[in-house]
């Protein structure tokens, strides 16, 4: 059966481990390459029915990813020399299958920290 991952073009990205709140604001502890269907968005996304918040981007992330088992909002994406901080995530299911297909992120512009060495 085919996923989302069959229909469009999959690129690569990095996810970022985020360390929140440091002195330096936000800083990348770790990072991890994958590659997935990214979108730029352009508009106010309603989150938990109060919030609205800016998406710059969409990322369909495949659920075998090794970051795919820990909570991604508040974690970053860098692609194409940008980061961005995770700010929604969903999951995509096939009903017909009751399988798990992918996760799907809101994505906002951010300035990420790299930790010093």
């Amino acid at each position: 059966m085919n996923t989302i991952f069959d229909h469009f073009q999959v690129t690569p990205y990095t996810f970022l481990y985020v360390s929140r709140g440091e002195v330096y604001g936000n800083v990348i502890v770790d990072s991890v390459d994958a590659e997935g269907v990214f979108k730029l968005r352009n508009g106010q996304v309603t989150v938990n029915n109060q919030e609205s918040v800016q998406s710059d981007a969409t990322l369909h992330v495949k659920p075998s990813e090794s970051f795919a088992s820990v909570n991604m909002v508040g974690q970053g994406i860098r692609k194409d020399g940008l980061t961005y901080e995770i700010v929604g995530q969903t999951g995509g299911f096939n009903f017909d299958t009751n399988e798990l297909e992918h996760y799907r992120l809101t994505l906002q512009r951010s300035d990420l920290v790299e930790e010093e060495s």
